[in-house]
């Protein structure tokens, strides 16, 4: 039950009235009724003749003075649970995280200064120490104890109510806790319920007093929800970012939306917010211009009279610093165009090794791109432990008999479980039908004989339609791929590939897989109502495909002034696309994509053998260097649920770049650098959780205060809260009774009725 300091009222409505003489209410009722019919009598005759009412009115005054007297002579007491005076111990909670520090109140003034008036100032604390023995903790993600609440720490990046509680538990374990104040705007950003935690106090009959601060919804504000971008890159490549805004008060306006480098803007897009409280994607491309970790800023244009101005700018890190050549196998029947082309425009690319196996004849082979004498000496690879040092595979017009039937079923496991790539440039042997390589097509492969009249013998036949000119047709996915992109403008991209060249020839294949995309198409030609394709591509297992059914992609650059790119943009996009996704023998992962100080960092390391299986048996060193340039080292420990799986922790106390090294000892025996150690870096950023759904949560703090038994507060109603606190029953509460006959507001009342009564006699010439 919720009380507050009793009252004649209150005691009234709930029937906790009584006389101390043991007198009940009852009995005291009938001697109000004779008081009255005893005045009623004296009041029947009067010296002068007065009317009804004034008789009604002195009748009135005389037997109200005559019942109070009567009422304060019985002394009547209020029977109630009440807080010994310090007996008992009271915890006051201040939250003290960044949202605290938003200025939404009225005047400007922030939530904590609103709650530092009305607690210290106002000398609210100074009455519940009254009753209690206080104990004060701040909390954000953790609480502390404080000697007061004007004395709290920095603010904190994040908060977590149910942490708060249990460090008040813990802390005054043993002690007669009466109750918790928890000052908070509700805000909690952890990912556990505080209510159950509230639960908890309320069976040990210790009620929660929440007092919420802010304002329940923000008027006027723009906030970045959240960033998306590749946090690796290759050398010169194209990425995208994927911002989440949201905002109050804004819907429909315009805003700049930039990417900057520093003090230079690398990319702005003016976009158009949405409706109120909705999430709302926006998508910008940014190209690296140095090879190196890069912190960008994301910002979006500040509006004069927005409330909370921190979530408009954050910081996310791009690593675009060199890395070791993707390794990308060619298998080519002949000489043709294409292949000398594809070449070319690989050429100069650091990020790309094109190991190439041509058949220049009969039992004859041409090698290119390899990096030793041994490389490719044996034709295809035939085992797993020499494929898999590949990134990616392409097979170019190649017969199904230059394989064997092992060599079929490797490349298949080759993307399917080593996460590699596979392209199938050009035509495709009707003997592929039926093969694993029939499954990793994002197409299906048809006989030639099953194919309509039209699309038969390709472009084998000269004037046949499958071999006329013809102007690709980009799909609404290739249109916006990043593997098809040309400029990071889209007017651009589109002016661009207008003036490409018509290519020379299609394929004909069967449909499209389910799950596959098509990002371009044959303008005219169809196959089962269908435009065949021209570039597709599909997730298969851990890796991916992709089909090109051209062989006239060279023409993008024969027929094209020496000087345009287009074609080696488009083949090295295309090339990283498929071999980046390969995992490598030791990757890291982060717990999250962005960190703050304070917050503890779970790396993850994933250690593949030889031949890609996870190896248990490593021993692994993680070496950190801060932004301060301070290094430490610290073991991994394999995780034993997990095979190949290592990690480690640690938690990050400033803003900056931190690099990570880590070195792998296999118990096999490692003696290349590329299967010994692996870098990676994160960047902690300021905050934004605090300024995200930071308007006062009033729904949550009501529920903890239900569960605990206690009461919700508004900030500018607080003014009761030390009568309640000291009257709401805790497990050391103890009944008590509190005299009501004393009290000065029935002192006055009763002089009142006197001089009332005194001054119509007088006016009536009554004696």
């Amino acid at each position: 039950m919720q009380s507050s300091a009793p009252t004649l009222f209150t005691a009234l409505s709930d029937g906790s009235l009584s006389f101390a003489y043991g007198i009940s209410p009852w009995l005291f009722a009938v001697f109000v009724l004779l008081i009255i019919a005893a005045v009623w009598a004296v009041y029947y005759k009067t010296t002068r003749p007065l009317s009804g009412p004034w008789k009604a009115w002195f009748i009135g005054l005389r037997s109200a003075v005559l019942v109070l007297l009567l009422f304060c002579l019985l002394r009547p007491v209020v029977t109630t649970t009440q807080v010994a005076p310090q007996e008992t111990y009271l915890a006051v909670l201040m939250d003290n995280s960044q949202s605290m520090a938003i200025g939404d109140m009225p005047g400007g003034d922030s939530r904590a200064q609103l709650v530092q008036e009305a607690f210290v100032d106002d000398g609210l604390l100074d009455e519940l120490a009254d009753s209690f023995q206080l104990r004060s903790f701040s909390f954000d993600k953790q609480a502390e104890r404080v000697n007061s609440l004007d004395t709290v720490a920095e603010p904190g990046t994040a908060s977590s109510i149910d942490a708060a509680l249990a460090y008040v538990q813990d802390q005054l374990n043993g002690l007669p806790l009466g109750a918790v104040v928890l000052i908070s705007d509700g805000a909690d950003n952890s990912e556990v319920d505080p209510v159950i935690r509230a639960r908890d106090f309320g069976n040990q009959q210790v009620p929660i007093f929440t007092v919420g601060a802010g304002q329940e919804e923000i008027p006027r504000d723009i906030g970045i929800v959240d960033v998306s971008a590749a946090e690796t890159v290759l050398e010169g490549s194209v990425f995208n970012i994927q911002v989440a805004l949201t905002q109050q008060g804004y819907g429909g306006q315009a805003v700049l939306l930039s990417v900057k480098d520093g003090d230079t803007t690398v990319a702005s897009e003016t976009v158009t917010l949405g409706a109120e409280g909705v999430t709302r994607r926006y998508e910008m491309e940014v190209t690296p211009d140095r090879p190196e970790l890069i912190v960008y800023e994301l910002e979006v244009e500040l509006q004069p009279d927005e409330i909370i101005p921190q979530n408009n700018r954050y910081r996310f890190l791009v690593d675009n610093s060199a890395k070791t050549p993707l390794d990308v196998l060619y298998i080519e029947g002949h000489p043709r165009n294409e292949y000398k082309f594809i070449r070319r425009a690989i050429e100069g690319d650091n990020s790309l090794r094109l190991a190439t196996y041509l058949q220049t004849g009969p039992e004859k082979f041409y090698r290119q791109g390899i990096k030793s004498p041994t490389e490719l000496s044996d034709g295809f690879p035939s085992d797993k432990e020499t494929l898999y040092q590949y990134e990616a595979i392409i097979l170019g017009d190649i017969e199904e008999s230059f394989f064997t039937t092992e060599q079929l079923q490797l490349i298949e496991d080759f993307v399917a479980e080593r996460g590699g790539g596979f392209l199938k440039s050009g035509m495709v042997d009707e003997d592929f039908i039926d093969t694993p390589v029939a499954d990793i097509l994002p197409l299906t492969l048809v006989q030639e004989n099953f194919l309509p009249g039209h699309l038969r013998g390709g472009i084998r036949r000269g004037s046949h339609p499958t071999g006329e000119l013809f102007f690709p047709r980009l799909t609404r996915n290739g249109e916006f791929s990043p593997l098809l992109r040309l400029s990071g403008d889209d007017a651009t991209n589109r002016s661009r590939w207008n003036t490409l060249p018509e290519l020379q020839g299609i394929y004909a294949t069967g449909r499209i897989k389910p799950g596959a995309t098509v990002l371009m198409e044959h303008p005219l030609l169809q196959y089962q109502n269908q435009a065949l394709p021209v570039i597709a591509s599909q997730r298969f297992g851990s890796g991916r495909s992709m089909s090109i059914t051209t062989a006239s992609t060279w023409r993008w650059q024969m027929m094209m002034p020496s000087e345009d790119q287009s074609h080696e943009i488009l083949w090295r996009q295309l090339l990283r696309w498929l071999a980046v996704s390969a995992p490598e023998r030791i990757s890291i992962n982060f717990d999250r994509e962005f960190y703050n100080v304070g917050d503890e960092v779970r790396v993850t390391a994933t250690v593949l053998d030889e031949q890609f299986e996870p190896d248990n048996d490593a021993t692994l060193w993680m070496q950190t260097t801060t932004p301060l340039d301070e290094i430490s080292d610290t073991p991994m420990e394999w995780d034993i649920s997990e095979d190949g799986v290592y990690r480690s922790s640690f938690t990050v106390q400033e803003e900056g770049v931190f690099s990570l090294l880590v070195d792998v000892a296999s118990a096999a025996g490692e003696s290349t650098a590329e299967g010994s150690e692996k870098r990676a870096a994160f960047v902690v950023t300021p905050s934004l959780r605090e300024y995200t759904n930071a308007e006062m949560d009033r729904g949550l703090l009501e529920r903890i205060a239900e569960a605990s038994g206690g009461r919700f507060f508004d900030l500018n109603n607080v003014g009761n809260l030390a009568g309640t606190v000291e009257f709401t029953p805790n497990a050391y509460s103890r009944e008590v009774q509190i005299d009501l006959w004393d009290r000065p507001w029935l002192l006055g009342l009763l002089i009142l009725l006197l001089c009332l009564d005194w001054m119509s006699r007088r006016l009536k010439g009554l004696s």
